[in-house]
């Protein structure tokens, strides 16, 4: 049209540029405007990291040796608190295993309709803020837990002779006792990994004759306190009858 400015004109777009143009409020569409810069910063993390590898590679370790017993597997190190975690719910693996992680996933999935606020200072967002905090800070020290006790159980790291305040007994005798017990059935699904499934002790200290120096009363408060950070308060267990039914059969392990 005679007398327009091209200026005005937009390239490639049929239609002019506003003459007065309105103050933005600070928001954008999710969908195309943020959406494109997220995946232009994964694409260029993502491309970055395949040249790492490409430049260091990592090399396999040695064949699986399925005759050798004294391997412990564990997975890669960015799995290790989802590991960890599996071992303090004990027998509840629904919760660690498949629980958690739906929610937390689907979380973050819906954070863009969940947190409409336009301010994105952290200090203005205390609940999305603390909710990062703490999730960083707990995938943090479950991955450092996890990796100590592995170093323990490769005998990598050496425990102290007993963290218990008995005497540690070593009888001859193998068998155990009472094993018709319910305590018994629970410890072997939660306890027996660190304490060993004939009580021989690994990480933890050796239970083998733990009922000759202590009694179910004495015993009680002990493991109820754990031993931090190696043994969880109760020892990971949830319900105060399944600590009590525990804590009486390590009362009958009086082997001689």
């Amino acid at each position: 049209m005679a007398g327009e400015d091209p200026r005005e004109k937009i390239p490639g777009v049929p239609r002019r540029r506003p003459v007065h143009k309105e103050i933005s409020d600070g928001r954008e569409p999710f969908f195309p405007n943020f959406l494109l810069k997220e995946w232009i910063v994964g694409s260029i993390f993502l491309v970055g990291f395949m040249l790492w590898i490409i430049f260091n590679p990592v090399e396999l370790g040695p064949k699986a040796d399925p005759m050798d017993s004294s391997f412990i597997p564990v997975p890669d190190w960015y799995f290790l608190f989802l590991y960890q975690l599996l071992k303090y719910f004990g027998p509840y693996l629904l919760f660690p295993a498949v629980l958690i992680p739906m929610v937390a996933t689907l979380l973050l999935m819906f954070v863009p309709w969940l947190d409409t606020r336009r301010s994105r200072r952290p200090f203005r967002r205390p609940f999305a803020t603390g909710a990062m905090v703490l999730s960083v800070f707990m995938m943090i020290w479950l991955t450092s837990e996890a990796w100590n006790q592995h170093l323990y159980e490769i005998g990598a790291l050496q425990p102290a002779a007993s963290s218990l305040p008995f005497a540690t007994q070593h009888p001859a005798s193998t068998t155990l006792m009472a094993t018709n017990l319910p305590g018994y059935a629970i410890f072997k699904t939660t306890c027996a990994v660190c304490h060993g499934a004939d009580l021989q002790g690994q990480i933890g200290p050796e239970l083998r004759g733990i009922g000759n120096v202590a009694t179910e009363a004495e015993l009680l408060p002990v493991v109820t306190k754990g031993f931090p950070p190696m043994m969880p308060p109760a020892g990971g267990l949830t319900s105060k009858t399944e600590l009590q039914e525990v804590v009486a059969w390590l009362a009958q392990q009086k082997q001689k």
